[in-house]
């Protein structure tokens, strides 16, 4: 198996599949000058402005800039301006001040030898004689104004393809139009007409692009128009361009060997169709007699006299060039039904008869509709096949098919698509709704799914899909736009009351346009949904937020959409308000950030899982670093760490039963060293989604998660998930058996997926978090689950839920605890977190050992929280000390505070439960908050020689406050902590105690 290392490899590939589109068309025309006298300038503005009205058209055609037009009345000032501001093009009138156009024209070429210099003739009695005249010294060449500003979008478009057209082929395969005539008053006509239809075209096809930015490379990628007004010059463009032709029109006669050649038009077409007689040419005369023989070469005629000769350009080039909808036909052209965009395509060739699919790929019109559409690598895949080479109809439609389709999902792959009730598919894929950011965890995501996708990740395991669920996130502006139409800013931040404020977000409504997508967003989608919140500040680098927004499981199976609705925008609002619960506040108090500045994003993602019964939950999920804070002995912190556990994730992150392990030595279980520590530590019962119970009603009495329900062992094996994940104790020979199909107690053991005899755990976690590491250039935590499939057709699915970076200190010091004297130590660890002094401290909340009771958690947590409230408006930072695992959503494995409870604590010391083994936090969202503020952390383990807490000298001291269980101490005196990350050791010295530090002077 490969193992990605740097950054530079992942980030290398992806930019060779991006750099293509966004270098195209690197050549562009910004200054324009203009030479007009003041009247041909007010003819021209027509009471307006040609400025504005050019940069309108370029904005109604979703053009990206308009250049800017500078005037000037006569030649000598139009030769100065060349001078000093050096134009890209200069566009002139005939009149010129004292200076006639043929002398404008020589004394230009003199200073500016290569600058275009387009004359414009107002009618064509004025076209006429400069006709008679010609050449005329330095014009390239002559166009007749008509009151259409398009004119001018044409003139620029037409200088900027012919010097982008080669590089933009190269690079990308962009087709080009040849266009030959010698008629100055028609091709100032097709012109604006060509170029016209080819941007409205584009922009129609904008809606299909994923994102903004791919839109924008969409019109980037339109086909490039190449005049001509002799057939020297488009057989030069033909030649060059021979295999981007997307078609060609020619008028019937013009000039050729420098004389005007009646049929040069009919010769051309014959060339262009000898070479390909598939590629589209059309030919326009005023000699209807060319029309027989424009036909024998397999041409389309135009009569130019018809009064109706611009809609029949227009016809042509949707019906023979792509443009417009895809037409399936019979093979006597009767019409079958239209295809507007890919995915009509696929529809129609799924239900049209064969004869029209023959027809069609007879013709190549699946790859010239796809050409025309800038969709050059789909169209260059299907254009070499013939229907020949296929054994029958049915194998060519599913051949083009499943193309098609999978080129969608190329295209889509790894982006973060715009939300389009046109395009979106419930299945796949990463949208995004509104304006604005992704919120920490929406990014993660979407950057973790852009690497699974474009570094071809995905399929890597053999039977094993690894993918990120299909997520649509909300985006931080529609946060901006509810609190805003709300008014709710000044109540979020000043309430202290949660209630309130969830009332109140409860009774605001999400902004209309938001609701209508999300109206169509279920119409598609029938799983169930988690809705998450992704803040700005959420898995950032130093501050991670885990676990404070809060999070919803929705069924999302009631028939009425109305009602899906209304569950599903209910907890957005939701998690709209946990922003300003008091558990956030007091969480960004402690950051350097202001709660002003928080913004919401809210990702919602389909829950991984297959139902049973009406429960619907993973076969197993858990939560996996690359970093082992408390490394097993003869393992290293970099083998990382993984706790896992049956059922939906929310069992580990919360602080619950899990397996812990480290995914390159899989065996070594951390809490199982004896059959005793399987029976006593093992997880008895698992978080399903109950189907049956509907989504939350933003009650303050009811649960966050309402509808997940405890499950036992019995009911999984039941469901036939124990299987993989389970073990059987037989106490006949106090023996653990892998698998569940002997007699004895059932314990989950995850034995199946850790062996890999179900599934190849250890590896796909190393190798994901290799890449999460090379990825982010920093140690990551991953959150995922899996479902396993009993059928062999069917793929296990590994998902990744979330990824953040890990926190680390920077060590700057060296500390050596040494031989301090027992007698002078309050307690002391050797599997420590953190690193440095902690001094100024003189306050301790500790839990008395002897009268602990588990029972009494909950009411130990609403106590600590009171005290931390003194203590935090004293400005009193604590040491706190207590059993099991604070923060853990399981009262009977530790103190279930919240972080509102306790955010003043500088130092947290988790001692052991007198009748049960409790692994180290590591995986819960508690943890991973606690270690990103440089909080020390110490584990008491009787296992370690040195780790001890003097329990003796605390319960002797004076208590400030105290009750049946808990005391807290306050000094006169500060006392020091002090932790070494480099031995994982840390001590709290009794007041009046410091350790004199080896080296370095800063503190923590």
């Amino acid at each position: 198996m490969v193992r990605y290392k740097t950054l530079e490899e992942i980030a290398g590939h992806l930019e060779k599949k991006r750099i293509s589109f966004s270098s195209l068309m690197p050549w562009r025309i910004s200054n324009i000058l203009l030479v007009s006298s003041l009247y041909d300038s007010f003819t021209f503005q027509e009471d307006g402005n040609l400025t504005e009205m050019l940069f309108s058209e370029y904005l109604d055609l979703n053009l990206s800039y308009a250049p800017s037009i500078s005037r000037v009345s006569t030649a000598e000032a139009a030769l100065e301006n060349v001078r000093t501001e050096q134009p890209d093009l200069i566009i002139s009138m005939l009149r010129v001040g004292d200076t006639d156009i043929f002398e404008f024209g020589k004394a230009l070429r003199e200073i500016a030898p290569d600058l275009p210099l387009v004359l414009l003739a107002y009618d064509t009695r004025e076209l006429a004689m400069l006709k008679a005249r010609e050449p005329i010294p330095g014009v390239d060449h002559i166009f007749v104004w008509q009151g259409d500003v398009r004119l001018f979008l044409a003139i620029i478009k037409c200088y900027e393809d012919v010097m982008n057209a080669r590089h933009d082929a190269e690079v990308a395969g962009v087709k080009t139009i040849i266009l030959i005539e010698d008629n100055a008053r028609f091709y100032s006509s097709y012109l604006p007409l060509l170029y016209t239809e080819i941007m409205e075209q584009t922009q129609g096809l904008m809606t299909e692009g994923v994102n903004r930015m791919q839109r924008l490379l969409r019109m980037r990628a339109r086909p490039k128009i190449l005049w001509s007004a002799s057939y020297e010059g488009g057989l030069e463009s033909y030649e060059r361009y021979r295999d981007h032709i997307l078609g060609v029109i020619v008028d019937a006669r013009f000039p050729k060997n420098g004389k005007i050649d009646p049929s040069a038009g009919l010769q051309f077409a014959k060339m262009v169709k000898t070479h390909d007689i598939r590629t589209p040419v059309l030919m326009q005369s005023s000699d209807t007699s060319n029309r027989d023989k424009a036909s024998a070469t397999g041409s389309t005629f135009i009569d130019k006299n018809s009064p109706t000769l611009l809609h029949d350009v227009q016809e042509f080039m949707r019906n023979y060039l792509g443009f417009g909808d895809f037409i399936f036909r019979h093979p006597d052209e009767s019409e079958i039904m239209r295809a507007s965009d890919l995915r009509g395509l696929t529809r129609g060739l799924k239900r049209v008869p064969d004869d029209s699919i023959l027809h069609h790929a007879q013709r190549n019109d699946f790859s010239t509709w796809l050409m025309a559409r800038t969709e050059y690598d789909l169209a260059k895949a299907l254009r070499p096949r013939k229907p020949e080479e296929f054994k029958s109809p049915a194998a060519l439609r599913e051949y083009l098919v499943q193309t098609l389709r999978d080129y969608r999902d190329q295209s889509r792959a790894g982006l973060v698509e715009e939300f389009s009730t046109d395009s979106f598919e419930a299945e796949e894929g990463f949208t995004k709704i509104g304006s604005g950011s992704l919120g920490g965890k929406g990014r993660g995501l979407a950057f973790l799914n852009s690497l699974l996708k474009d570094y071809d990740i995905e399929d890597r395991f053999a039977g094993i899909k690894i993918s990120v669920p299909p997520s649509t996130v909300l985006a931080t502006g529609v946060f901006d736009k509810f609190m805003e139409e709300s008014n709710l800013t000044q109540l979020a931040l000043n309430e202290s009351d949660d209630d309130k404020i969830r009332e109140a977000f409860l009774k605001a409504r999400l902004p209309e346009k938001t609701s209508q997508a999300l109206r169509a967003y279920l119409q598609e989608v029938t799983y169930p949904l988690a809705v998450r919140s992704s803040s700005l500040l959420e898995d950032a680098s130093y501050q991670p937020f885990a676990g404070i927004f809060q999070t919803f499981m929705l069924p999302n199976n009631n028939e009425d959409i109305e009602i899906r609705l209304d569950e599903l925008c209910r907890a957005i609002r939701l998690v709209y308000a946990s922003t300003y619960y008091n558990d956030s506040k007091s969480y960004i108090e402690s950051t350097p950030n202001r709660l002003e500045e928080e913004k919401m994003a809210v990702v919602i993602q389909q829950i991984v899982g297959r139902q049973h019964d009406h429960y619907v939950y993973p076969n197993f999920a858990g939560v996996a670093r690359s970093y082992d804070y408390y490394p097993m002995e003869g393992m290293k912190a970099e083998d990382g760490v993984a706790s896992i556990a049956l059922g939906l994730g929310s069992m580990v992150v919360d602080g619950g039963m899990a397996v812990r392990f480290s995914p390159s030595q899989p065996q070594r279980l951390y809490q199982f060293s004896s059959t005793k520590d399987y029976l006593k530590n093992s997880q008895r019962e698992f978080y399903g989604l109950d189907l049956q119970r509907p989504g939350p009603t933003g009650s303050a009495d009811e649960p966050v998660k309402s509808n997940l329900v405890l499950l036992d062992l019995g009911t999984a094996l039941k469901h036939g998930t124990l299987d993989a994940v389970g073990s059987v104790y037989s106490p006949q020979n106090d023996k653990i058996y892998e698998g569940v199909h002997r007699k004895g107690i059932s314990l989950v053991s995850m034995a199946g997926v850790l062996t890999g005899t179900h599934f190849p755990l250890p590896e796909v976690l190393r190798f994901i978090l290799d890449v999460g590491v090379a990825g982010f250039s920093c140690h990551v935590e991953m959150e995922f689950a899996v479902t396993l499939h009993p059928s062999k057709e069917e793929p296990h699915e590994f998902a990744c839920l979330q990824i953040r970076p890990l926190v680390f200190s920077t060590v700057s010091e060296a500390i050596n605890i040494g031989e301090t004297p027992k007698d002078q130590i309050i307690c002391m660890s050797g599997s420590a977190l953190g690193h440095g002094r902690f001094t100024g401290i003189r306050d301790i909340i500790y839990i008395r050992d002897e009268d602990f009771d588990r029972s009494q958690t909950k009411e130990i947590a609403n106590e600590v929280g009171l005290l931390n409230r003194q203590l935090r408006q004293a400005g009193r930072p604590y040491l706190l000390i207590g059993p099991g695992r604070w923060g853990s959503a399981d009262p009977w494995l530790g103190i279930p505070v919240t972080w509102s409870q306790i955010s003043g604590v500088r130092c947290i010391v988790e001692s052991e439960m007198k009748d049960i083994q409790i692994a180290p936090s590591q995986g819960t969202h508690f943890f991973q908050n606690i270690t990103s503020f440089g909080i020390g952390y110490f584990t008491m383990n009787s296992q370690d020689p040195i780790s001890f807490i003097n329990q003796t000298w605390l319960n002797e001291q004076p208590a400030a406050w105290e009750t049946e269980t808990i005391r807290h101490i306050a000094f006169s005196e500060s006392f020091e902590i002090v932790v070494d990350s480099r031995s994982g050791k840390g001590a709290v010295f009794q007041p009046g105690w410091s350790l004199t530090r080896e080296s370095g002077s800063s503190s923590s």
